[in-house]
């Protein structure tokens, strides 16, 4: 058990994109006939690197044969061309991002919005890696509120894993840090158990594991802050304890010392 601050968060649900600017729609920018096309989609790319080669059908262009580079470092979302294609100069070719960061595209609403600004720290899970928690950053802020949800769009820069865990479009859950209280007694949440009106935690004494009731106050995304039950030191177990408090409900508590109920001496 630790004495740490305790963080007011705001819950938000987040969708996440591709950064407008690290992505790039690559053209020809000459009419011409594709002879070769080197990139396939979801393929890692470099900046510099030959895209796409072709025979220009522009008289005046020299020299005949273009090769069409990648303006950044990322990876190929859409390939729109075919070797033997004829193309103008316009056709967007490929769809190229830098994933390595992504962003979580937020709404708040207007009663929330003094509590937002640009810099703030934000936790990010996502439902397939339940038990990961990315953490990013408010870099942007609408400047118009939605006549109608009466919300105000919001973006998070989220940093990816190496092997790009996130994706573009994926729903996310955003805990967005908007105030620290001061210090206090804390536990992370999945140490608080709950049977009807009780909330207990279960205490590491000695060699024994001692159910205690509780009383808690405030919560975010991560811990729950004690009043009363337990105090800085304390063991308390956080793994298993759902576990635990199956075995508690149990006949003669399932072998479990309850702190709540009198013993006889």
């Amino acid at each position: 058990m630790k004495i740490r601050p305790i963080e007011r968060t705001l819950a938000l649900n987040a969708t996440l994109q591709v950064d407008p600017d690290r992505e790039a729609f690559v053209s020809s920018r000459v009419q011409g006939k594709v002879t070769a096309v080197r990139a396939k989609v979801g393929e890692r790319v470099a900046k510099g690197q030959t895209l796409v080669v072709l025979q220009s059908l522009q008289i005046a262009e020299t020299p005949p044969t273009v090769e069409v580079p990648s303006p950044l470092d990322g990876v190929v979302l859409e390939r729109t061309v075919t070797t033997g294609e004829t193309i103008d100069a316009t056709k967007s070719l490929l769809h190229i991002a830098d994933l390595s960061r992504l962003l979580a595209q937020a709404e708040v609403y207007e009663t929330d919005l003094a509590s937002i600004r640009v810099g703030q720290m934000a936790r990010i899970r996502v439902t397939s890696a339940p038990e990961r928690i990315f953490t990013g950053r408010v870099v942007r802020l609408s400047d118009a509120i939605d006549p109608e949800r009466r919300t105000l769009r919001i973006w998070i820069d989220v940093p990816n894993t190496r092997d790009r865990l996130l994706k573009a479009d994926m729903f996310a859950q955003v805990s967005l840090v908007i105030a620290s209280s001061g210090n206090t007694v804390a536990v992370p949440n999945e140490a608080i158990q709950t049977q009807g009106a009780e909330r207990f935690v279960f205490v590491q004494n000695g060699d024994k594991l001692v159910k205690q009731n509780v009383v808690t106050g405030e919560r975010n995304d991560q811990y729950t802050t004690i009043k009363r039950g337990v105090v800085e030191g304390d063991e308390v177990v956080t793994r298993g304890a759902i576990e635990l408090a199956t075995l508690a409900s149990q006949p003669a508590g399932g072998g479990l010392q309850d702190e709540s109920k009198p013993h006889s001496h």
